[in-house]
């Protein structure tokens, strides 16, 4: 049976529940991506491969060295990726089992803090924001009100991604690279983002590449206004967002990286749609 609250949510509002799925699910898949790849590539952890442990190496820690070298090993970093891929898999099987999301969110968050103390090689933007997610959800917690709890962790994802996005548009804005429009041309030159398909066929329109870049500048600078608009038109502009991080995925070979931003999405919706103008509180 509706209830009033129920009848009288806007249409197409999102709600707590399905906010708070959406926030871990794309992230947990980004785990599970960068989980197997690393099991399919086991040698690049041994002590003559490129993503090597360096734990052992720091002249202080609080750490014991044992464990450190234990971290450091293969094995170490095979146990550490097969927690992620554990918790990123809880994640997507909890999707109406709030307590299974968070204990997902808890071992990925495990596996990537491991992880980065082990080396701080091979991890992107992309890789930051998922873990700041799941370190948020694992803060918030502690909140004993669930609604609470959760209103509090998408509004800190939310808060997150409006200051990843401005942050990373300012800082673009004050590069001269980036203002003569020659940064993506740049970017797409160099062996590891250069090499794709999609890459190769860019590099051969210099006036489009310079257009993506003064875009990619605008947008992102510009994201605030997404707090004054209409909420349907925000998830054309969110839309657009994902198509833009898919193709930035597709052109430089970071299948990681649409999966990391993606989840930021969800709780940027879950805020717009509740700001006063568009109805209040859930």
């Amino acid at each position: 049976m509706r209830t009033e609250k129920t009848l009288n949510r806007p249409v197409g509002r999102i709600s707590r529940e399905d906010a708070h799925y959406w926030t871990l699910a794309p992230a947990a898949v980004g785990e599970i991506i960068s989980g197997l790849e690393s099991l399919a590539q086991t040698g690049a952890y041994g002590p003559d491969g490129l993503l090597q442990g360096l734990s052992a190496k720091r002249e202080r820690s609080v750490v014991p060295r044992v464990i450190r070298q234990a971290i450091d090993s293969r094995a170490g970093a095979v146990t550490i990726k097969a927690v992620g891929v554990v918790g990123g898999v809880l994640t997507l099987a909890g999707k109406k089992q709030r307590t299974l999301q968070i204990a997902g969110a808890g071992l990925m968050l495990a596996s990537s803090g491991i992880s980065k103390y082990r080396t701080s090689f091979g991890r992107d933007g992309a890789d930051h924001m998922a873990s700041l997610i799941c370190g948020y959800r694992v803060l918030t917690a502690v909140i004993p009100d669930p609604g609470t709890s959760d209103d509090v962790f998408l509004r800190a994802v939310n808060a997150q991604t409006l200051l990843s996005y401005l942050t990373a548009g300012t800082s673009k804005a004050i590069s001269s690279t980036w203002r003569s429009g020659e940064a993506l041309e740049q970017i797409l030159q160099t062996q590891q983002y250069g090499d794709s398909a999609a890459a190769k066929a860019l590099k051969k329109y210099p006036g489009l590449c310079r257009a993506l870049t003064w875009f990619t500048v605008a947008w992102e600078v510009g994201f605030p206004v997404v707090y004054t608009m209409n909420p349907r038109n925000v998830r054309k502009v969110m839309a657009g967002v994902k198509l833009f991080h898919l193709g930035i995925a597709v052109t430089m070979g970071l299948p990681r990286f649409f999966w990391g931003f993606s989840s930021a999405h969800a709780a940027v919706l879950y805020t717009v749609d509740r700001l006063p103008r568009h109805g209040g509180a859930a």
